[in-house]
């Protein structure tokens, strides 16, 4: 009986001991981990994906919730029939100011090849009544000195006077025929100004021409620009990764700017720790950190504490607390805490997933 005793005592003793000894391991973790179950899945790459410049009807949605993308697949197609139908209409009007462009072009150069046709024959001409001016030029100088010459004469009478007069009737000829090819050429120079001033006047075709030119340009600029907007009707995925969300359906109509999927990149999933300011005390950057995630409790995950916020989670609330009147009740304030996943099946988490962490404390020195 009294062995029995004994043998409980042990036994007492024991049991006692161990429960000291896990009392005393857990709350040396305890002071040992900052513990707190403010924890989120997160990703550095979730994407709220939107048409940015088009809008329409969604003919076709090509993913479901958790469909796995590629960056560049399609996810998504609105009606581009009205982009399509503009883009028609640009085509015809750009043919429509080319025609144009081309008929004056046409224009100028048909005009400027006949004003210089017309100024190389004015000039030619010019240039044969100047030889035939010069001509009897000298024909008149050599009949002035057979006047002067026959005027001696006859003041000695050696010729008659019919002769004198022939000579002089002969030089009043060639002074008129003289004058009628210098007022030709007057009349075959001012066709010539006449011909270069309307030369000058195709430079009013020229600026058309260049306007119209400047004008295509513009247009070809808002084609290619509507040629990419209706490319821009089949959305695709900016990322690898998974589709988390499908905000439309088909046959919506969606406006610039308006979500229509929310896809991530597992391979940026992090953790969102909302550590109480009260742990916060020996808690480093680079320190290890357990991590157990509520829908996979018997997965253990590791991490590292990559980044500490310098501002609390409630200075950024969206209606944060007025403290100015100075009336409000003291709570312990969080501070956001990122986690870097280094061990673990990352592929199993999910953004928004919750779970608790411990995170190691280094003692400040």
């Amino acid at each position: 009986m009294r062995g029995k005793r004994v043998a409980g005592l042990l036994l007492l003793l024991l049991f006692t001991l161990s429960f000291i000894l896990v009392g005393i391991k857990w709350l040396h973790y305890r002071l040992t981990h900052a513990i707190t179950d403010a924890v989120f899945v997160e990703s550095e790459t979730f994407t709220k994906v939107a048409y940015k410049r088009v809008s329409g009807r969604i003919e076709k949605l090509f993913k479901e919730e958790g469909d796995k993308v590629k960056k560049g697949e399609p996810l998504a197609k609105i009606n581009d029939r009205d982009y399509v139908v503009r883009l028609q209409e640009l085509e015809s009007t750009i043919d429509q100011v080319r025609k144009e462009r081309e008929a004056l072009q046409v224009k100028a150069k048909a005009l400027r090849e006949e004003l210089r046709r017309s100024m190389e024959l004015v000039s030619l001409e010019a240039k044969a009544v100047q030889k035939q001016i010069d001509s009897l030029v000298v024909k008149k100088e050599l009949l002035e000195r057979d006047r002067e010459r026959f005027e001696k004469l006859y003041a000695k009478g050696v010729v008659p006077s019919r002769t004198f007069e022939d000579v002089d009737t002969n030089l009043r000829s060639l002074d008129k025929e003289i004058a009628a090819l210098e007022a030709k050429k007057v009349a075959t120079l001012s066709q010539r100004k006449v011909l270069e001033a309307k030369l000058k006047q195709t430079q009013e075709l020229d600026r058309k021409i260049e306007a119209l030119s400047r004008q295509i340009e513009a247009l070809l600029k808002r084609k290619e620009d509507l040629e990419n907007m209706i490319g821009e009707t089949l959305l695709r995925s900016p990322i690898d990764g998974y589709v988390v969300k499908r905000f439309v359906s088909e046959g919506d109509v969606v406006r610039e700017g308006q979500y229509v999927y929310a896809v991530y990149d597992p391979k940026d999933l992090y953790l969102l720790v909302l550590l109480e300011e009260t742990k916060l005390k020996g808690v480093k950057e680079g320190n290890r950190v357990s991590i157990t995630i509520d829908a996979f409790p018997d997965i253990k995950f590791e991490g590292v504490v990559k980044e500490i916020n310098r501002a609390t989670a409630a200075k950024f609330a969206v209606i944060p607390r007025d403290i100015t009147a100075g009336e409000f009740t003291k709570v312990a304030q969080r501070i956001p805490v990122k986690v870097e996943i280094t061990k673990g099946q990352k592929n199993l988490l999910r953004v928004g997933m919750g779970g608790e962490v411990a995170i190691e404390k280094h003692s400040d020195r």
